[in-house]
């Protein structure tokens, strides 16, 4: 199983909104979740991507 929280500063939601980065990446994991812009969680199934995860959220908070 993969657990997966973010957290954001109230100050920098409008740039990165917790909730859509987790459904972002979420499938990566084959799982589910949400949130709200300041915090978000998510579990799945796929801990052989864990990898992948890592990449993409480092890519999402690149672009942001």
């Amino acid at each position: 199983k993969v657990a997966l929280l973010i957290a954001v500063t109230k100050d920098l939601t409008k740039r990165f909104h917790a909730g859509k980065m987790v459904k972002e990446l979420v499938p990566i994991i084959g799982g589910r979740g949400g949130g709200r812009p300041d915090m978000a969680q998510a579990g799945g199934n796929d801990s052989s991507r864990i990898g992948d995860l890592v990449s993409a959220f480092k890519k999402l908070i690149a672009e942001g």
